[in-house]
């Protein structure tokens, strides 16, 4: 006869209990190691003027003027700039070339002209100096600051998933609005890098501008208004938008993101990484290979059937970063062009 043995039920399910938790118990270590990690590497991140303390030497573009690092007041939104008490430090400034760097009693540094000085305060604390090189080809110090701040949101999400309604969009929208947001994204970290972004409408396309980034919230726009100036272009930069192209659909303006570094790999090959917003609702980092000889900058609705597939993986012995991705978004997505913010 058979016997079903009703006893040994509990033992059975306590066995499967413990065999589940042995299974999640790798993932969750998993978890707390990448938490870890996101948490260490957000408290290396460095300002500009951080990173310039530490190196002892500061890049400067030419005509752009920010403070000595040491007394530097850091990266300030645009929006509580009104409120934030500038720096007044004590001691005196000098340039050994005022002729390529000028420095005024607050402790701002100006470019002047191409080459290297050495800029120095004479502190109460006793003489500190920084090597200050100037170059037309020295990136904008808005740049510097939209990259840092680019670093520091994705550091700080560290994957978690969004709502729609989040904190880039409460401030954007200033109500509730759950809608796309990546475009949203780049607005909020231009705001947080000391740019005040200008709608689209509103630009001169005869005007000179050392930084440029755009109101709008839908991607489209952001393309016109750089495409109205000039400024979409094939090539990278850390600080440039990226718009993508939808190759399966007639979307040229699907998705927007942010250049945060750029390897030139020659013949036209860069490793470009990013951060974008609104991307599986949460942060993203990318890491891929985009070929410039292929770009679509040019390209207009007229002549889409040109569009060319010009993004690629990155070899899988590259993939050293385990916070970043290396999978490309999709399979049907090419690099549209280039924002040139700066």
């Amino acid at each position: 006869m058979f016997h079903n043995d009703f006893s040994h039920r509990p033992l059975c399910r306590l066995a499967a209990l413990v065999l589940a938790l042995c299974c999640l118990m790798p993932a969750a270590f998993a978890d707390e190691e990448t938490d870890a990690l996101f948490a260490e590497r957000l408290s290396q991140l460095q300002t500009p003027a951080e990173a310039a303390i530490t190196a002892g030497c500061y890049q400067l573009r030419t005509g752009n003027s920010a403070y000595f690092p040491y007394v530097s007041p850091g990266v300030i939104p645009f929006d509580e700039q009104a409120e934030t008490p500038l720096p007044a430090p004590e001691g005196a400034f000098s340039s050994d070339d005022e002729s390529i760097v000028t420095v005024a009693q607050d402790g701002l540094m100006t470019g002047k002209a191409s080459g290297e000085t050495t800029v120095r305060w004479q502190s109460p604390e006793g003489e500190k100096s920084i090597l200050v090189s100037v170059s037309d080809e020295s990136m904008s110090e808005i740049a510097k600051n939209y990259v840092y701040v680019l670093n520091r949101e994705y550091y700080s999400v560290a994957r978690q998933r969004l709502p729609k309604y989040n904190q880039y969009a409460k401030w954007y929208y200033r109500k509730k609005k759950e809608v796309g947001w990546c475009s949203v994204f780049t607005i909020y970290c231009a705001n947080a890098a000391g740019f005040d972004p200008i709608e689209e409408k509103d630009i001169d396309p005869e005007g000179d501008y050392t930084n440029v980034f755009f109101r709008e919230g839908q991607v489209g726009n952001q393309y016109d208004g750089f495409n109205k100036l000039g400024r979409f272009v094939g090539v990278p930069k850390p600080g440039y938008t990226v718009i993508y192209v939808d190759m399966s659909k007639a979307y040229l303006t699907t998705h927007i993101g942010s250049v945060v570094e750029v390897e030139d790999r020659g013949g036209g090959i860069y490793a470009v990484t990013t951060v974008e917003g609104n991307m599986s609702n949460t942060v993203k980092r990318y890491t891929y290979l985009y070929d410039s000889n292929k770009s679509n900058h040019q390209i207009t609705t007229d002549t889409r059937k040109h569009l060319q597939e010009n993004m690629s993986m990155l070899p899988e012995s590259e993939h050293t970063d385990p916070l970043c991705q290396y999978e490309l978004h999709t399979d049907h997505w090419s690099v549209f062009g280039f924002g040139a913010t700066w």
